[in-house]
């Protein structure tokens, strides 16, 4: 039967080109045998023209890979140089061929987990999906949103700077033996923010002061600082103070995005706070208040010594009056007054 065995084999083997079975460098695979063995069939593995199995009944002539109970091929901690086709040789007891399967394995590098590099080159963002040394045949996927994004399959994918605000993106590696998903990402493309000057404007009792600067990119962020201390919680483009609680006190501004930030220069507003009657701020250098409170202390004043001349004036008429009435009493009583 051995002599068999050598009579049935193929004088000239033509190798698979495409893969039938993939496996994983440092991987573990069972190449099918693809026929049911009898106990009492002649197994035969070769690979490269080399026998690497041969089995007869119970006898193991050569044991260079190991099989599974059915016959199928086990290949463990696979090598580069283990890619190829697998040949198996089954004959019955009467040493006849039985069919089988030749089996083309492919043996891959994993790819690697990839990162997005990000380029910004207005108006467009290009996103890359790279890893040093990705494995040959790698392919891509592209994900918007944890969303797949039909048709773009290329490890680079363009996008408008515009459109894509806020919007995370990812991308996938993948060969016939495994896939890697990036960690998503947003575009970090970024106009720089302009340097603002602080506007102050005077309205009644308060000062509006505004942040300004020509064309500040949408995403622009505000800051303010009074004598160069943060404010907390005023993050609008304006800011608004009473005059009097703000005079004197130095205001700033700071913009700022993901891309950069600028600071202004700091200002002291010059608005005067409203005055009691139209009345200038300040007199002679004193306060038109200290005016204001002097003369309503001479007007009491005043107030009060004419109340007080009225009093005594008063005061002086009863004690005239009082004077005639006992007067009258005493005229009526004389003789003259009698004999009228």
């Amino acid at each position: 039967m051995e002599d068999g065995l050598h009579e049935e084999l193929p004088l000239t083997l033509t190798p698979m080109l495409s893969c039938d079975q993939f496996a994983a460098i440092g991987g573990n695979v069972s190449v099918p045998l693809g026929y049911k063995m009898k106990s009492t069939d002649a197994l035969k593995w070769r690979f490269k023209d080399v026998t690497i199995f041969h089995k007869k009944h119970e006898n193991v002539f050569v044991n260079k890979s190991d099989v599974n109970a059915n016959g199928s091929l086990k290949l463990t901690n696979l090598k580069k140089d283990q890619a190829g086709v697998y040949i198996p040789e089954v004959y019955d007891k009467d040493g006849k061929s039985q069919t089988t399967k030749s089996t083309n394995v492919c043996v891959l590098d994993p790819v690697k987990k990839p990162t997005i590099n990000v380029i910004c080159r207005d108006p467009d963002v290009i996103f890359t999906c790279s890893h040093d040394q990705q494995p040959d045949g790698a392919r891509y996927k592209w994900f918007q949103n944890e969303t797949l994004m039909i048709n773009k399959t290329k490890i680079s994918l363009k996008r408008k700077k515009t459109e894509n605000k806020n919007l995370l993106f990812s991308c996938k590696v993948e060969n016939d033996i495994s896939s890697e998903k990036s960690d998503p990402l947003t575009n970090i493309c970024f106009d720089p923010v302009k340097k603002p000057e602080i506007n102050a404007t005077c309205k009644d009792s308060e000062v509006i002061f505004t942040c300004f600067a020509a064309q500040q990119p949408d995403d622009a962020q505000y800051k303010w600082f009074l004598n160069g201390n943060e404010i907390s919680n005023e993050t609008k483009i304006s800011l608004i103070r009473t005059t009097a609680e703000s005079k004197n006190l130095t205001f700033s501004c700071e913009v700022y995005n993901e891309a950069s930030s600028e600071n202004s220069d700091s200002l002291t507003h010059a608005c005067k706070s409203p005055t009691f009657l139209g009345l200038p701020e300040e007199l002679f250098g004193i306060s038109i208040w200290g005016f204001i409170v002097s003369g309503a202390g001479f007007l009491l004043l005043l107030i009060i010594i004419v109340v007080g001349c009225c009093l005594r004036c008063k005061k002086n008429r009863r004690e005239d009056d009082d004077e005639e009435l006992q007067y009258r009493p005493a005229s009526e009583s004389s003789p003259s007054y009698c004999s009228a």
